[in-house]
């Protein structure tokens, strides 16, 4: 009696000590992530570690997004498909967005956008989908004193002429636009005292980043800026404001 006490004493033990084991180990591994990015670009999406940003906005939403980042200074997606770094990555990667951002102006010429711009996006688009990823283009913003060798002499007629290029891909290409141009237009609009483009008048300021951030995040995971509850380093009332923005320009 003693022994068969004592054998099913040891093995009630045995048996919590393998259920504390198994707790421990389910409870140490890794939640898989909600969605995983890479971002396709250059200084746009580089300056002020957006991809970074696009992280901590859906860790507000209590949502795990892993970034990653293909970035080359002044480059566009005709570069970016033409040196296979970014193709590469497409294919050997898990990724459940691939964020695409062309080079600042070119999306302002109607005609170079054609011969250039589009071309790369479908092959990339085409890329993207043999992975198993969506293609997201991200729009951004007119220089602040426009581009004239593309015909704009103003910040109104660049944007306009950008958003309209990036709407025409997307509709070609069946993708969504994550549309950060639009919410810059209409913050410049009703809030022309936060800056958001940097000292060169092209590049975006700390607000100008988190407000594309705030759109991207949107667009990946569909739910709205308004819940998006961290400032970023961004001065609360200016991030409130630039959340506000960015909620209207993704409303149905």
């Amino acid at each position: 009696m003693v022994s068969d006490h004592g054998g099913a004493t040891l093995s009630s033990v045995k048996r919590a000590v393998l259920l504390l084991t198994v707790a421990l180990v389910v409870g140490c591994t890794p939640h898989p992530p909600d969605a995983t990015v890479l971002f396709i670009g250059n200084s746009y999406t580089f300056y002020n570690n957006l991809p970074q940003m696009v992280s901590e906005l859906g860790a507000s939403l209590d949502m795990r997004i892993e970034v990653e980042s293909v970035t080359k200074g002044g480059a566009g997606l005709r570069d970016h498909l033409g040196d296979g770094v970014a193709g590469e990555r497409i294919k050997s990667g898990d990724f459940d967005y691939v964020v695409v951002q062309e080079q600042s102006a070119l999306p302002s010429d109607v005609n170079a956008a054609h011969e250039l711009m589009f071309p790369a996006a479908i092959n990339l688009a085409s890329l993207a989908a043999a992975s198993g990823a969506q293609l997201v283009l991200f729009e951004t913003w007119g220089h602040r004193s426009g581009f004239a060798q593309t015909g704009h002499f103003d910040y109104w007629s660049m944007q306009r002429a950008i958003i309209s290029t990036y709407n025409e891909l997307s509709t070609l290409l069946g993708k969504p636009v994550a549309p950060a141009g639009e919410a810059w237009l209409l913050s410049l609009q009703t809030n022309p005292g936060i800056r958001l483009h940097d000292a060169d008048d092209s590049h975006p300021t700390l607000e100008g980043s988190y407000l594309a951030a705030l759109v991207i995040t949107a667009t990946i995971t569909g739910r709205s800026p308004e819940e998006m509850s961290v400032d970023l380093g961004v001065p609360a009332e200016t991030a409130r404001q630039l959340r506000i923005s960015a909620t209207s320009v993704m409303a149905p």
